[in-house]
């Protein structure tokens, strides 16, 4: 597979001229649910045309047909129509940035179907779950610059393919790939193009220290939530699910940080106020895929933290005990 390179001068002040003229920027998200559909309302109201959407079957004809309609806290409540939907990203030419949200089991797919559409000077941000789909989307594409991204929303697509976001937040970080400071100035006019939208999206000095920190909260809200089929709510007011939180989140950063990743011993206390400060009524992705019948990124959540202790030889009794009980439920699906 030809090599990333990412060393030439010349190749970022060209990107960035272009793209700051604003006119000829083209900007395409890949996977419309709830967070990718939450991203592309924003974009397309602040750029329009300039957007593009990757999107198929029913969701695409809505789209063409109804456009896209968000209700949020943060975002507030708006339809736009978007100018370009396709299921082929082939059909778009070479894009500025693209934005890729998909479910991690998803990724190898994602970056066979948007090869055509990345160019040397293509920025690609994933903005999906987890703490590999940045290394997978690099090691895939051929070329592009891939900038590693978290995002931190509670949003979901509907039935009737509107986004529905909830809470006051709704941020994202994005940062330079480990080792290649070099682009730099590059990620930061991304950061600010895209901030321009009112997503609090911002250049991140340690953007592998956020997105554990995501993994730690989502290792134990998603499956605390899964497991017992409870809103946030129902967690809050039993202590022992909180306690039980507290220990997935401790044994998730223990794993990370034998694996050489900077995680504040702060973490923990940081994920569980977030969680204090969640609407009580908030469900997590795997409680709603589990309520639907589906498995979800229940491997992502706790079997991979269960599968990378393994080779790190930490303990996780809890994440263990969870895992066990997330295959019992999903053995029935």
């Amino acid at each position: 597979m030809k090599k990333n390179t990412y060393n030439s001068k010349k190749r970022r002040e060209i990107f960035r001229r272009q793209i700051m003229t604003k006119d000829n920027m083209k900007i395409t998200v890949f996977g419309i649910g709830g967070v990718g559909g939450a991203i592309a309302a924003m974009l397309m109201k602040t750029y329009g045309d300039r957007v593009s959407l990757i999107a198929r079957g029913k969701r695409r004809e809505h789209l063409e047909q109804n456009g896209l309609t968000i209700h949020g806290d943060f975002t507030g409540e708006f339809t736009v129509m978007p100018v370009k939907v396709t299921d082929n990203p082939a059909d778009l030419p070479v894009q500025d940035i693209v934005i890729v949200s998909v479910k991690n089991d998803a990724i190898r797919k994602a970056a066979e179907q948007i090869r055509p559409m990345v160019g040397e000077n293509t920025v690609v941000l994933p903005v999906m779950n987890g703490v590999t789909g940045y290394k997978e989307l690099r090691e895939l594409l051929p070329c592009g610059i891939v900038l590693p991204s978290v995002i931190f929303i509670v949003s979901m697509a509907m039935e009737d393919y509107s986004i529905v976001q909830k809470g006051r937040f709704f941020q994202v970080k994005s940062g330079n790939y480990p080792g290649d400071e070099k682009n730099r100035a590059l990620a930061e006019e991304v950061c600010g193009i895209l901030a321009e939208t009112g997503i609090s999206w911002s250049f991140s000095e340690n953007v592998l220290t956020d997105i554990w920190k995501k993994f730690i909260l989502n290792c134990a809200y998603n499956v605390v939530t899964a497991r017992w089929a409870c809103n946030v709510g129902a967690i809050k007011a039993d202590p022992e699910r909180m306690e039980d939180c507290r220990k997935l989140m401790d044994e998730c950063a223990a794993v990370g940080r034998a694996q050489g990743v900077e995680i504040p011993e702060s973490v923990t206390d940081e994920m569980m106020k977030r969680i204090s400060k969640s609407g009580d009524t908030d469900t997590s992705s795997l409680s709603r895929d589990f309520e639907a019948g589906r498995s979800g990124e229940m491997e992502l959540f706790s079997g991979a933290v269960v599968r990378m202790a393994a080779d790190c030889g930490i303990p996780v009794p809890v994440t263990e005990a969870y895992y066990e009980g997330l295959k019992e439920i999903a053995a029935a699906f």
